[in-house]
């Protein structure tokens, strides 16, 4: 038997995917709690880890606009907390800032992508802000496993928008002098709504990362192409295994 690639090119995911963004979130919202003279609870956190989720699904969904979210996530919490007096413009601008400032790699994800740098071409596609998204690449050292790093916010569309993904494919194109191939593509996220949803419109095989879950293969069904609970289980996909002619 020998292996051969079946995908050539993979698009990740950041938050939730290679970089765990609960956890940099509660590090951040916290300290700017702190910083503003707030209370600090776990349920507090929770709370906005949920308002923050929301915000982001509607914006996926075209509801809303990124501005929107980004201001009404906090005038959410504030209203919850019964706060009026907070620089909510203020708080936003550190909020960020913390967040880019850490980053924790989920399933030892960087030794994944420097195994993976040899064989495949690798590209971050994210919704975050550009600023704050910026810094978690080159702070955690992707930049340099990266062949490039794709954010909404410089491409001026959102995933799952079929024009993000299109854009992306455009300026590999330019670099690599011919489009890529769609089938040898994968797409690996966390999420179903921007990362899968993103996938299944532009007909690109999908990696749905479930913490935890079991490997699983869709066979000709709605969904994900694949499911995995690690990020090495990834490594079952990319490869194919042939036997050998004599």
């Amino acid at each position: 038997m020998y292996k051969e690639k079946r995908y050539d090119i993979i698009f990740w995911d950041v938050d939730g995917t290679l970089l765990d963004f609960l956890r940099s979130e509660r590090y951040a919202l916290t300290d700017c709690l702190t910083h503003f003279g707030l209370p600090v609870s776990d349920e507090i956190v929770d709370t906005y880890s949920r308002i923050n989720e929301a915000c982001w699904k509607k914006l996926e969904r075209g509801e809303v606009n990124r501005p929107w979210v980004l201001r009404h996530r906090f005038e959410e919490l504030f209203d919850y907390l019964h706060i009026r007096d907070v620089d909510v413009a203020a708080f936003q601008e550190r909020y960020q800032q913390k967040l880019g400032s850490v980053f924790y790699f989920q399933d030892n994800g960087k030794e994944l992508l420097i195994k993976l740098k040899a064989d495949f071409k690798q590209y971050v596609v994210t919704n975050g802000v550009e600023s704050t998204q910026r810094m978690k690449i080159e702070g955690s050292g992707m930049g340099t496993l990266l062949e490039d790093f794709f954010i909404s916010e410089d491409i001026g569309f959102d995933k799952p928008d079929s024009r993000f993904f299109e854009a992306c494919l455009e300026r590999i194109a330019e670099k690599e002098g011919t489009m890529p191939d769609l089938n040898r593509i994968l797409i690996v996220g966390d999420s179903m709504t921007s990362d899968m949803e993103g996938g299944r419109r532009m007909g690109i095989d999908c990696c749905h990362y479930r913490k935890g879950s079991h490997f699983f293969i869709n066979r000709g069904k709605e969904g994900p192409t694949y499911t995995i609970g690690n990020l090495w289980e990834v490594e079952k996909i990319l490869w194919q295994d042939h036997p050998i002619k004599n």
